[in-house]
């Protein structure tokens, strides 16, 4: 297979691929380029679960995870993780899976599990009866030379599906392309953050900032953490649950941990449905002037359609351009350019692909467009991030997000 240009795209569906048996397994992506990859996970012919991931492009020796849970009630129903950890290194590694509580205390580590080179081992908390219910931190550790990589699945109830990435390395500021608190749609984004440094973050340590988005008509606001969080331990900004947030409220916001290490991701649920999905924070200093989304669909005949949000890193405003590259199939009208638009400092723009006019919706780009994304700034540092979601699907969880891919 061939990738001829910047931002081309191939697509491997595995439910319609006739070559592979039904069965469960891991992948390795080579190329003779820099390329990027995200996986889809979807349970199709059934009440639909949905996550997504972008795949990592190397491993390492130990990952953090900052959420875990097991047979823990929630509103919608029991939440249960799976740690999906796959060896990255040419031989055979063993790793287990420490679990830390709020406190930062050692609770539980998993059983050696050896694996050979490339491949995986879903480690199901519902299948250890030895690790107690609960909701944890973990940090998933080679006991052996080798390296690995590890991302999450997390279940709530029956259908809902939050995947994420695990971290491999931390950082002391954050950025969070969209938090959204308790929207008329039921949408609120809970932050996640995880110390990794050797001491306790005090109280007032770990700093949320945010920026609300130009269209909402809304302001920023700040708070930060009102209780200690051990070593390994998470801290949650939980818009569901803390009233102190002001609600109908979306932007782009910076975590500051300075003096920490920290790691941070993002959930997405849709209260009152199965909706969800996740995505990591990018650490601070990790944006490049340009940003590569393998793949965009707008207000498609099956429902499926994305919103991509594009956050300025730099300490400047930025001039970003995209260009909208149509994929193979895709009607005419799909190559198209927009632009530029000025992000200031720590703001996001939203290109929302799933209404056809308003706030953040881009009108030039026709129906039935599918494709990928080149998005270049003026020399700021950007990231993004996607949701995919099924807008004809009413049950189950068709949504899922994923982080795009900086290039040079």
């Amino acid at each position: 297979m061939t990738l001829h240009t910047q931002g081309a795209q191939i697509i491997r569906r595995q439910y319609d691929d006739t070559m592979l048996a039904s069965h469960s397994g891991s992948a390795v992506v080579a190329a003779t380029a820099e390329l990027g990859a995200v996986g889809q996970i979807q349970a199709r012919g059934q009440t639909p679960s949905s996550g997504a991931y972008s795949a990592p492009t190397r491993g390492t020796g130990s990952i953090n995870v900052p959420l875990v849970m097991k047979g823990v009630k929630t509103q919608s129903g029991s939440a249960n993780s799976q740690v999906v950890v796959q060896n990255t290194s040419n031989s055979a590694t063993t790793f287990v899976i420490k679990l830390f509580d709020a406190k930062g205390s050692p609770v539980y580590t998993s059983a050696p599990a050896t694996l050979n080179s490339g491949a995986f081992f879903m480690y199901d908390v519902r299948d250890d009866a030895a690790m107690p219910d609960g909701v944890y931190s973990a940090v998933v550790a080679v006991q052996t030379a080798g390296t690995i990589w590890a991302n999450s699945n997390l279940f709530i109830g029956s259908h809902s599906l939050q995947t994420f990435n695990g971290f491999s390395t931390s950082a002391q500021t954050w950025m969070v392309p969209l938090f959204a608190s308790r929207l008329g749609n039921g949408l609120s984004t809970p932050i996640s953050v995880q110390n990794l440094s050797s001491t306790t973050i005090p109280v007032g340590g770990i700093k949320l900032t945010c920026k609300a988005d130009p269209t909402s008509g809304k302001t920023g606001f700040s708070t930060s953490n009102t209780s200690p969080v051990g070593q390994h331990s998470s801290y949650f900004f939980n818009p569901v649950t803390d009233t102190t947030i002001p609600a109908n409220w979306y932007g782009a916001c910076s975590i500051d941990t300075s003096g920490y290490a920290s790691v941070t991701f993002v959930q997405m649920r849709f209260l009152g449905s199965d909706r969800a999905a996740a995505f990591e924070a990018f650490p601070g200093n990790s944006g490049k002037a340009k940003v590569i989304v393998p793949i965009f669909m707008k207000r498609l005949s099956n429902g499926f359609a994305t919103a991509v949000t594009i956050q300025n890193l730099g300490t400047a405003s930025a001039s970003v351009n995209i260009a909208y590259q149509a994929g193979n199939g895709a009607p005419a009208g799909c190559s198209v350019n927009v632009g530029p638009f000025t992000v200031a400092s720590g703001e996001s723009l939203i290109q929302n692909h799933r209404v056809a006019s308003g706030p953040n919706s881009v009108p030039v780009l026709p129906d039935n467009c599918f494709g990928s994304m080149v998005i270049t700034s003026n020399g700021q540092p950007i990231q993004a991030f996607v949701q995919i979601d099924d807008l004809d699907q009413s049950t189950g969880d068709p949504f899922m997000a994923h982080n795009a891919f900086p290039a040079d």
